[in-house]
């Protein structure tokens, strides 16, 4: 995926309250527009919140098309550094190849920003990947940007339409990725992305979670 613009506000807002260990909990009841908002990369993923048996939760379809969700949130991973989400994916992209542009897409990704430039497409981040082809572990720089580093923590069909739950330690995998601490997270980003491989993808998010400790070990959950 292309290097994304990131404009971060004097305040970005911080959904969830805050605690000792949990920093910050999107659990999407709502789809909040005002603090989660979509940045087109190439064409559109459409973003809609679907709701079963009084739960929300956000769908991503994407064909053909490009655009990230974005939430602008600041904090210090050296102080939280557990990010954990759900997420399920019921179609994967066809003609995946992660390592060259032609093939740059995934059918779920969760993104994690840091303040490491001035200029807003030059932001380092770590993205977390649910592959069609990659091993799990994995780790690609992005055919686009050195600045962009790829972990793939799910890979191939064997889940499909089955939530998973995800634990990881942003503060250990950025200190991996680049050879140093991280500095400060400026933004989180849900993504499922088609426009290379003119494809299509379907995947759900949920759960959003950033906190001081550890998650309960990630669990293979029922489909629902």
């Amino acid at each position: 995926m292309p290097s994304v613009s990131i404009a971060i506000p004097a305040h970005p807002s911080e959904p969830g309250a805050r605690s000792s260990d949990l920093l910050f909990h999107e659990p999407f009841d709502v789809l909040d527009l005002q603090r989660w908002h979509e940045v087109e990369v190439r064409r559109r993923t459409r973003y809609t919140l679907d709701v079963q048996d009084g739960e929300g939760r956000v769908k991503a379809t994407s064909h053909d098309g490009a655009s990230i969700l974005l939430c602008p949130f600041r904090y210090d991973a050296g102080r939280y550094p557990w990010l954990s989400w759900r997420w399920r994916v019921d179609q994967l992209v066809h003609g995946e190849d992660l390592a060259h542009k032609s093939g740059a897409d995934a059918s779920a990704r969760v993104y994690v920003y840091f303040d490491t430039s001035t200029l807003p497409w030059q932001k380092r981040n770590l993205d977390y990947v649910w592959s069609a082809t990659q091993p799990v572990g994995a780790v690609l720089p992005s055919p686009y940007s050195s600045h962009s580093k790829a972990i793939v923590v799910e890979s191939g069909p064997a889940h499909l339409g089955a939530w998973q739950s995800m634990a990881r330690n942003v503060e250990a995998d950025y200190r991996r990725c680049f050879g140093q601490d991280p500095p400060d997270v400026v933004a989180i980003g849900l993504m499922a992305d088609t426009d290379n491989t003119h494809s299509d993808a379907v995947a759900f998010f949920d759960d959003l979670q950033v906190s001081r400790q550890a998650p309960p070990a990630a669990s293979h959950d029922a489909p629902r």
